[in-house]
C-alpha cells in the first residue's frame, strides 16, 4: 500500500502593484518546487493585500480563513511564495495551526533531498545553517535559562538559543574550511586538464534542458524532467568536428574537441545562501572560455528567465561588459513544442541565438560550429541583449 503524499496549500501576496497573471505565474513555480520536494498541491490562493503586515506578512483574517478551509481538507503545510523571517513564520504557525515553509526553506530541501557527492552535501547544509541561524530567535522562548557556573552562586548561563547559536557558527567554520579544501582540489583538477582543450559551461534556468544539450554533445548524461536535477558539475568531452574543405583542401583537418560542463540551474528568487554556498561549483562557470546560456523556448516566461540568468550570471561574477568577458550563445532549446509563427517570432526578438531540440539532435551542428568558429580566440564583439543588461535602479 502506497503511503499518500502530505498535502500542501500555495499563497502569494498579491500587492498594488502585482499582476494578476504574473503573481499566478509565480504560483505555477511553487507547485512545480512543491511536487518536486514530495508535496501534493491542493490548492493555490493569491492573497491581495496592499501592505505587508509586520508580524504575520499576510493579512491574519486571510490566513484564519485559509486555515479553516485547510483543516477541513486535511491539509497540514503552508508553503509561502515569499521570503519570510523567523518570527513571521513563527507566528503563522500559531495562527493557522499549520506547518509554514518559505519559498527559499522549500527550495532547500529541494537541494537536500538531492545533493548526493560529499560537496554537495556540505555546500547544501552550509546553506541550511546560514539560513537558520537568523531564524532562531523566539525558537526558545519557552525555556528558562540554564543554570551556570558551581552551586547555587553560579552565574545565569546561557540561554538555549545561545547554546545552538554558537554550535551553528562552529559548524559553519568547519563547511567553509571543508568547501576551501573541496575548492583547492577542484582547481587543481582544472589544472590537471588536457591544455589547449577549451571549457565551455552550460548554464540557465533550472529544467531548461541543458543535460539534455551535454548529452546531445558529447553522447553522456542522464536527462530528467525535473526541477534543481543536477547539483554537481558535469564535465565531459565533445566532438566538434573539422575545419576541412576537401573540395579546396582549405582548413585543418585535425578533429577539434572541447570540454563542457553541466552546472546547477537557476531559478527567480533563488535563495544568496545557495549562490554564496555553490561558489565553488560555479567557479566552472566564471573560468569558462565560452558560455552556453540554454532556455525553454517553449515557456511563457522566457524572457523573465532569461532577465534570471543574466542576474545570476552577475551575482557570481560574470559580467559581460568587461574586456576579455566570456563569449555566449543563447540556445533556445525545446522549439519542437512551436509553430512557425512562434519560431519566427523568437528569431526577430534574439536574433544571434541558435534554436534547438537537444532530444532530436536539432541545431547541434550549428552549436558546433559556434563552437568551432570561436575556439581557440579572441571574443568577438557583440551587442548585449536585453536580458544581460542590469536591472535600471528605481529612481528615489
Amino acid at each position: 500500500m502506497t503511503e499518500s503524499l502530505p498535502r500542501c496549500l500555495l499563497i502569494a501576496r498579491q500587492g498594488p502593484e502585482d499582476r494578476e497573471d504574473r503573481i499566478e505565474d509565480h504560483l505555477l513555480e511553487l507547485a512545480e518546487l512543491a511536487r518536486s520536494c514530495g508535496f501534493e498541491v491542493w490548492a493555490r490562493r493569491r492573497l491581495k493585500r496592499p501592505q505587508i503586515a509586520s508580524r504575520t506578512f499576510y493579512g491574519s483574517g486571510q490566513l484564519e480563513a485559509l486555515a479553516d478551509e485547510a483543516a477541513r481538507q486535511g491539509v497540514r503545510h503552508l508553503i509561502c511564495d515569499d521570503e519570510l523571517s523567523g518570527s513571521q513564520v513563527n507566528a503563522i504557525e500559531k495562527l493557522t495551526n499549520l506547518i509554514c515553509l518559505d519559498r527559499t526553506g522549500l527550495i532547500l530541501s529541494i537541494f537536500e533531498q538531492r545533493a548526493q557527492t560529499r560537496e554537495a552535501k556540505a555546500q547544501v547544509e552550509l546553506a541550511r545553517c546560514e539560513y537558520e541561524l537568523p531564524r532562531l530567535k523566539g525558537a526558545w522562548t519557552h525555556l528558562e535559562r540554564q543554570g551556570g557556573g558551581v552551586g547555587l552562586r553560579g552565574g545565569p548561563g546561557e540561554t538555549q538559543i545561545e547554546v545552538d547559536r554558537r554550535m551553528i557558527r562552529t559548524r559553519i567554520s568547519q563547511l567553509k574550511r571543508e568547501l576551501a579544501h573541496l575548492e583547492q582540489v577542484r582547481k587543481t583538477q582544472r589544472e590537471g586538464r588536457p591544455k589547449g582543450m577549451p571549457r565551455v559551461a552550460l548554464v540557465g534556468y533550472t529544467n531548461a534542458g541543458k543535460t539534455s544539450l551535454l548529452k546531445a554533445l558529447t553522447g553522456e548524461g542522464e536527462p530528467r524532467d525535473l526541477l534543481f536535477a543536477t547539483l554537481d558539475t558535469t564535465t565531459r568531452k565533445a566532438w566538434l568536428g573539422q575545419d576541412f574543405d576537401p573540395e579546396t583542401g582549405e582548413g585543418d583537418a585535425e578533429p577539434k574537441h572541447c570540454l563542457v560542463a553541466d552546472t546547477v540551474g537557476f531559478i527567480r528568487k533563488l535563495p544568496h545562501q545557495l549562490v554564496a554556498a555553490f561558489r565553488s561549483t560555479l567557479g566552472e562557470v566564471r573560468t569558462a572560455d565560452a558560455l552556453l546560456v540554454v532556455a525553454d523556448a517553449a515557456h511563457p516566461d522566457l524572457e523573465d528567465h532569461l532577465k534570471v540568468v543574466g542576474a545570476t550570471l552577475r551575482e557570481i561574477g560574470c559580467e559581460p561588459e568587461d574586456i576579455g568577458a566570456q563569449p555566449r550563445l543563447l540556445v533556445l532549446n525545446q522549439v519542437d513544442r512551436l509553430h512557425r509563427p512562434q519560431k519566427l517570432e523568437l528569431k526577430k526578438r534574439h536574433p544571434g541565438a541558435i534554436q534547438t531540440c537537444a532530444l532530436q539532435g536539432a541545431g547541434i551542428g550549428e552549436i558546433r560550429g559556434w563552437l568551432r568558429e570561436l575556439i581557440p580566440g579572441p571574443p568577438k564583439p557583440r551587442t548585449l541583449e536585453a536580458w544581460e543588461l542590469p536591472e535600471p535602479v528605481p529612481a528615489p
